[in-house]
C-alpha cells in the first residue's frame, strides 16, 4: 500500500521519542540538581521521612550497641505533576520540516531539567519561611540542639570576610550529642547579579598581588549561578554527605514521559485544528533536607 502524508506523523514518533530520551539523557549529564540537592526515588505519591537526623557518633564498643531513634519530627512531601507541551502545524509535517521539531523536542527535556533546578533552588532561596524537618524552618537563627540554638542565616553581603563567619558557623553545628560535625561549605551558590563577585572572591590567586597575600578560599569553593536566585542573596553549601540541604523526590516507577496526539486519522486535534501536538509529563516534588548542610544569607539591602 502506498505511503500517505496522513502516515507521516505515526511514522515519526519513535524517532521523536528517541531524540527525546536522548537530549534528556545529556540534560541529566549535567544537571546541578544531583550537585546541590539529594535526589530520592519513591514509588509512593507521599513521601514521610521520619530519619532526617545525622547519624550518631562513632563510640567504643564495651558492653552493647547504642542505637540513635527515629526523630519525634516528621516531614511529608507530596508529589506534584507537571508537564509541557509543544503544538506542531501538520503543515510542518507534510513539508518535512522535521529538523525545527526535532529541535523543539529536544528543548522540552531541557524544559524538564530546568525546571528541576529552579524547584530546588527556589526551595533554597525561601528557606526562612520553609519548615524542615526539625520543625523550624530551613534557614533560621534558632534551631535548637541540646538546650542551645545555633544559626544557619545571615543577612550580610558577599564577602571574604562573610565567607569566613558563613564557613565557621556551618563547622560549629553540633550533633545531637553535641560533638561538632565539622561540616565544611565546598559549593557557592549566587544568583546573576553576584556571580563576578563570587568569582573574584573565590577564584582570584591573591587579595593583594603587591603584598603576596594568598587568596584562602582558591580551590575550596565552587562557584554555582542560578538564575532563579534573585538580588544579592547566596548561600554555602556542602554538597558531599548522603543528605543535601534540599530533596528532590521523583516517582520511579512513572518515568519522565514523552507522548503525543497526532494521529490524523484519529486525533480531534487534527481534524479540527489541523495541529499535532508533543508533550512530556513527570512527577516529582522538592522538600527541606538537613538544615546543617546549607548557610544562607538573604541581603536585604
Amino acid at each position: 500500500m502506498a505511503l500517505t502524508q496522513s502516515d507521516i506523523s505515526e511514522l515519526i514518533l519513535p524517532g521523536l521519542k528517541a531524540e527525546f530520551s536522548l537530549a534528556y539523557r545529556n540534560e541529566l549529564q549535567t544537571d546541578l540538581v544531583g550537585q546541590i540537592a539529594t535526589v530520592i526515588n519513591t514509588t509512593q505519591p507521599i513521601q514521610r521521612y521520619a530519619l532526617m537526623d545525622n547519624a550518631p557518633m562513632m563510640r567504643e564498643f564495651i558492653d552493647e550497641r547504642r542505637a540513635s531513634g527515629l526523630n519525634l519530627s516528621t516531614m511529608n512531601i507530596v508529589d506534584k505533576v507537571f508537564e509541557s507541551t509543544i503544538a506542531v502545524d501538520r503543515r510542518a509535517m507534510e513539508d518535512d520540516q522535521l529538523d525545527l521539531i526535532r529541535l523543539r523536542v529536544r528543548d522540552l527535556a531541557n524544559r524538564v531539567s530546568h525546571h528541576r533546578h529552579q524547584l530546588v533552588v527556589e526551595l533554597l532561596s525561601n528557606g526562612d519561611s520553609t519548615i524542615g524537618y526539625d520543625g523550624t524552618a530551613l534557614l533560621s537563627e534558632s534551631h535548637r540542639i541540646r538546650n542551645s540554638d545555633y544559626s544557619n542565616l545571615l543577612n550580610d553581603p558577599l564577602t571574604t570576610s562573610a565567607l569566613k563567619t558563613a564557613t565557621a558557623m556551618m563547622m560549629s553545628i553540633p550533633d545531637n550529642e553535641g560533638v561538632p560535625l565539622g561540616v565544611s561549605p565546598d559549593t557557592l551558590l549566587v544568583g546573576p547579579n553576584q556571580m563576578w563577585n563570587a568569582l573574584e572572591i573565590v577564584e582570584s590567586p591573591g587579595v593583594s598581588s603587591s603584598s603576596g597575600i594568598i587568596n584562602v578560599f582558591q580551590g575550596r569553593l565552587q562557584v554555582v549561578v542560578s538564575p532563579f536566585i534573585s538580588g544579592n542573596n547566596w548561600f554555602v553549601l556542602n554538597t558531599k554527605r548522603p543528605m543535601k540541604a534540599v530533596i528532590l523526590q521523583q516517582r520511579s516507577d512513572v518515568p519522565v514521559e514523552f507522548s503525543a496526539l497526532d494521529q490524523a486519522n484519529g486525533s480531534e486535534s487534527a481534524f479540527m485544528r489541523d495541529r499535532y501536538y508533543y508533550g512530556v509529563r513527570a512527577r516529582y516534588n522538592v522538600g527541606p533536607g538537613l538544615w546543617q548542610n546549607v548557610i544562607g544569607s538573604k541581603v536585604t539591602a
